[in-house]
């Protein structure tokens, strides 16, 4: 059995090490109770923010007594379904916790694109994404990866150590992943690149000119949004 007051100061020890500083905005999607909510707070201080989303009521409900308990100002409960809509503007966020989320949100499942994409949108370019992948076996680890990598998030480094899970301390792993800046316009100039290098030089058909010029209307769309957000 862990007396709170160890979870919590492992809690901190997680999150410390993964770089969570002094005056950052924090995600905690999926927070629960709030053990590493609360960590994240004694880390960025009071300059700095922690945004704790989730849709279990009784669990907001411990979060904020706990909160209360120790008159902390800068956690900001958001009782939300993540897999509509994080309420946050974009490029927002300096780190993103995704921690043992994986009971509900199953990789290559809608849902879970969904959270990524809002993920995505409300994370500052290079931002950190910190995921904790309990539940996930090694073939939906894998899956999981790739479709970060989809979403326009590159691995950094993972790596396996002792976390809190479940009101326990065990033996986990950890991805750390970060936000690739300008994901979008990245892709869509490489699938132009790539229909470019393939096209015939007589009797192109009409569906690839087709094929290259929504393509090249959809890359200055996501050029103008880009120029529009910096």
């Amino acid at each position: 059995m862990y007396a709170k007051g160890q979870l919590q100061k492992h809690a901190e020890e997680i999150l410390k090490e993964i770089g969570i500083q002094q005056s950052q905005r924090v995600l905690d999607c999926c927070c629960g109770s709030g053990t590493y909510t609360i960590a994240a707070a004694q880390l960025v201080g009071e300059n700095g923010l922690v945004y704790a989303i989730d849709t279990n009521s009784e669990k907001l409900n411990d979060l904020r007594q706990r909160i209360n308990s120790r008159k902390l100002q800068n956690i900001k409960i958001i009782e939300e379904d993540v897999e509509l809509r994080v309420p946050l503007q974009d490029s927002f966020i300096d780190i993103v916790l995704l921690y043992d989320i994986f009971w509900y949100f199953r990789p290559a499942e809608n849902k879970l694109a969904a959270l990524l994409r809002e993920v995505y949108r409300a994370a500052k370019p290079n931002a950190l994404i910190s995921v904790y992948p309990a539940h996930l076996d090694l073939d939906e680890l894998k899956n999981f990866k790739n479709e970060m990598e989809n979403k326009g998030f590159s691995l950094e480094n993972e790596y396996s150590r002792q976390l809190v899970h479940e009101g326990r301390i065990e033996k986990g792993k950890l991805l750390n992943f970060k936000k690739i800046e300008n994901y979008q316009v990245k892709k869509l100039e490489e699938q132009i690149a790539d229909l470019k290098a393939r096209l015939p030089a007589h009797s192109v058909s009409p569906a690839m000119i087709d094929r290259l010029e929504k393509l090249e209307e959809e890359l200055e769309r996501a050029k103008r949004n880009r120029n529009s957000k910096w």
